[in-house]
């Protein structure tokens, strides 16, 4: 009986010292890298730690978004230099693919801004999320009626 107690025991004191740890972005040479501690993760990692969090997941999911609107105004901004460059090369007026070069150029410039300012958020929701305790936990007590584990609010 005091083995299961002392096994019982030891088990509620390493799960209730088990805690997630926070996550960090970093730029990187191919965009920004993402680490839990010292130990670098990748995309799918990510996108499932960040799952875990409803609000967190809201901000991830509207990042993703908002990057592919992002490649999308730059592919446009790829073809509107390669037009300006075309009309330059044969003399024509260049005023209409200069202003779309530039116009696509600030768009893609302004969905990859947001788009990494919603990742910075659902890592902050999810880091904030850790530090949140939950409404009980378990203590080992003991009293008049012997030794045990309590479910303390």
């Amino acid at each position: 009986m005091r083995k299961l107690f002392f096994g019982i025991v030891l088990f509620s004191l390493c799960v209730s010292s088990l805690e997630a740890q926070e996550i960090t972005m970093f730029p990187g040479s191919f965009g920004y890298e993402f680490y839990q501690d010292k130990d670098k993760l990748t995309y799918k990692e990510i996108n499932k730690i960040m799952n875990e969090s409803t609000v967190a997941e809201m901000h991830w999911q509207k990042s993703k978004k908002q990057l592919i609107g992002g490649m999308i105004a730059g592919a446009a901004n790829f073809g509107s230099a390669i037009w300006f460059l075309v009309e330059d090369r044969d003399g024509n007026n260049v005023v209409a693919p200069a202003i779309t070069f530039l116009g696509t150029g600030l768009v893609s410039s302004i969905f990859y801004k947001c788009a990494m300012k919603n990742k910075k958020k659902a890592i902050l929701e999810y880091n904030d999320a850790l530090g949140s305790k939950t409404g009980f936990r378990l203590e080992p007590t003991s009293n008049q009626y012997g030794v045990g584990l309590a479910l303390k609010f």
